[in-house]
């Protein structure tokens, strides 16, 4: 204590007031720098020609450092389209199942609109013969098929659709011509379209060979 009664200034003292970077900061920045620049160049280079030296380049970190995480451009790829999967937004409950599908179809355009998940996309359909890419393609389908399976149930539950309807093989039906026209065609599909769509879907669950009993008639 000095003489006028105060205590001397440490320096310690103010690195222990700072606040501590949490575990991990470091890594998830480093996958932020990495995500960015693969989604920059499948847009700029496309899939083939893009290197994991080059995102390492692009992101501002040391090429080891993207090696250890991701040992193949693909792994790379499929993590991050794995990623979007499980970002998608909630599935729509609105109580009425043409509502809900289109909804649903809405928010699965705007998904898709954006022009750096259709790079992601793009990589993911082109490379067909890649163990990763395909494991990646077959995790995002059952994941946005099985929560949008949801709707079939709660339809089921109203009575809007058969008990045995199966809901992969009817979410399937109603999602294929959106990413068809957008993601293989390149066509645009506007709100009248999506409008018309889920309400075929919604008048039609009953009529088409959309059931568990169909599935499990059929020949192994």
């Amino acid at each position: 204590m000095t003489e006028t009664g105060t205590v001397p200034h440490d320096p310690a003292d103010d690195r222990a007031a700072a606040p501590r970077r949490r575990p991990g900061g470091r890594s998830s920045r480093v996958r932020a720098a990495v995500t960015a620049a693969t989604f920059d160049l499948l847009d700029e280079v496309g899939y083939d020609r893009m290197q994991l030296t080059d995102v390492a380049a692009r992101a501002g970190v040391n090429k080891s450092t993207v090696y250890r995480r991701w040992s193949t451009k693909a792994d790379l790829v499929a993590d991050l389209f794995i990623e979007l999967a499980e970002a998608e937004a909630p599935t729509p409950d609105t109580g009425s199942l043409a509502r809900d599908l289109e909804e649903l179809l809405r928010e699965a355009v705007a998904l898709l609109k954006r022009k750096r998940i259709r790079s992601v996309l793009g990589a993911l359909i082109s490379q067909t013969d890649d163990g990763s890419l395909a494991r990646a393609r077959s995790v995002f389908w059952a994941d946005r098929v099985g929560r949008s399976s949801a709707i079939v149930a709660r339809a089921v539950e109203r009575g809007e659709l058969p008990p045995d309807t199966d809901g992969d093989r009817f979410m399937h039906a109603v999602f294929g011509p959106v990413y068809l026209r957008l993601v293989v065609f390149g066509e645009d599909v506007d709100d009248d379209y999506l409008r018309a769509l889920s309400r075929m879907g919604a008048l039609t669950g009953d009529a088409v060979p959309w059931t568990t009993r169909d599935r499990r008639e059929e020949p192994s």
